[in-house]
């Protein structure tokens, strides 16, 4: 939600920085809030009712000048939230606090950065305000890493990648009811949509495009990930759980402040989460580009496969038929494929080609033992014994 807003503020994210991180935190939540009031109706984000702060919309038009979202404005899907804290940003982000707040170790932080841990203390690593939408952290929640864990696992049956900083497996509670199948089913889209891809380039040849199987896959998706949605659920955590992630991913999208303060300017997120990683002793994930491009292009993809965009096997061909950069169409295709390469990335398991499944070795067949062969008895002379020039053998 805070790179939403601050591309509304400035589409280029100049090197000047976003005006967000010039705001109060309680504007920020606020902003929050009325992002949740204002949210679009069912289908598109079933939400539970009567969660609304009261009178929230002329709260915020009394006390914050951030601009309020003209129409309902729909946050990224929950697995933005997932693959950008792949990357390990939350935890480094942790370290890079504990170093300006507890020592100078990392040199003094200038004004604007000194705002920034204001801000991102208050709002990702400190107790919820209660009585707000997004205060996700009680006595009976009272971990907000193993809240995040919880409903990764929920919606996709997928843990994340690292545990504790000391390499233990991060506990959390284990749901009962999870959609476990969401990677295989999803690989296979992908798998399908690759061969269409493959199929529409090519100009002469048999082309097994299956846009039944393409279309089936997409409605698989849609009903496990509605299914876990049932009458709101989820809703509001996936609301701060994208919300934390982006303001991580906004840092490090240019040469911000605080990127500068920690002599980690480059040339793409990842290289700058690299280097503020060595600077405090945790390292990013070395995969941490593809999980980036990931996050913000199969949170557009599963959106849409949630408004049952692709669910016949007419609307399937929008998934791998390019159109004019400007369509629709074009924007779900190039997004489809950079999926396919940065998910092969990512996981290590190649998308572009037809797993092959492998044959059981077959047994051997037994065979009887043979029987032995006896040498030949020697014939016996009149006298009883063996011929001249024979050894006896042993019977």
């Amino acid at each position: 939600m805070y790179l939403a807003l601050a591309r509304s503020l400035d589409e280029n994210l100049n090197e000047s920085g976003p005006d967000v991180f010039d705001f109060h935190p309680m504007q920020l939540s606020r902003f929050l809030e009325q992002v949740w009031a204002n949210r679009p109706p069912a289908p598109t984000l079933p939400s539970a009712p009567g969660l609304e702060v009261p009178g929230v919309l002329a709260l915020q038009e009394a006390t914050s000048d951030i601009p309020l979202p003209a129409s309902p404005l729909l946050w990224e899907h929950l697995i933005y939230a997932y693959m950008v804290e792949n990357t390990r940003a939350y935890e480094i982000f942790r370290r890079v606090l504990e170093e300006y707040l507890f020592g100078e170790r990392l040199g003094t932080p200038s004004e604007e950065t000194q705002q920034w841990l204001r801000t991102t203390e208050q709002l990702f690593y400190a107790p919820d305000p209660p009585l707000q939408i997004f205060a996700l952290t009680s006595f009976i929640r009272p971990d907000i890493r193993a809240a995040r864990r919880n409903d990764y696992f929920r919606m996709f049956g997928m843990d994340l990648n690292h545990g504790t900083d000391d390499n233990r497996p991060y506990p959390y509670p284990r749901p009962a009811a999870s959609n476990t199948s969401f990677v295989s089913i999803f690989e296979g889209l992908l798998r399908e949509v690759w061969r269409g891809i493959e199929n529409f380039r090519n100009s002469s040849g048999p082309a097994d495009t299956d846009d039944t199987a393409i279309a089936n896959y997409a409605r698989e998706l849609d009903d496990m990930l509605s299914v876990r949605r049932t009458g709101g659920n989820l809703a509001r955590e996936e609301l701060l759980h994208v919300s934390a992630m982006s303001w991580f991913h906004l840092t490090l999208l240019f040469d911000s402040t605080v990127v500068a303060d920690l002599e980690a300017r480059a040339n793409s997120p990842e290289e700058r989460l690299l280097r503020i990683g060595q600077r405090v002793g945790l390292p990013a994930h070395s995969r941490s580009g593809a999980y980036f491009r990931l996050a913000e292009n199969m949170s557009f993809i599963l959106r849409n496969i949630e408004l049952g965009q692709f669910s016949t096997p007419a609307n399937a061909q929008t998934l791998y038929i390019p159109s004019p950069p400007a369509a629709f169409p074009a924007v779900v295709s190039n997004a489809m494929q950079e999926i396919i390469r940065d998910w092969s990335i990512a996981t290590g398991r190649e998308m572009k080609t037809r797993p092959v499944s492998v044959a059981p070795p077959q047994p051997r067949p037994i065979r009887p033992p043979a029987r032995p062969i006896r040498p030949p008895v020697p014939a016996v002379s009149g006298n009883g014994r063996a011929p001249a020039g024979r050894e006896a053998s042993p019977v």
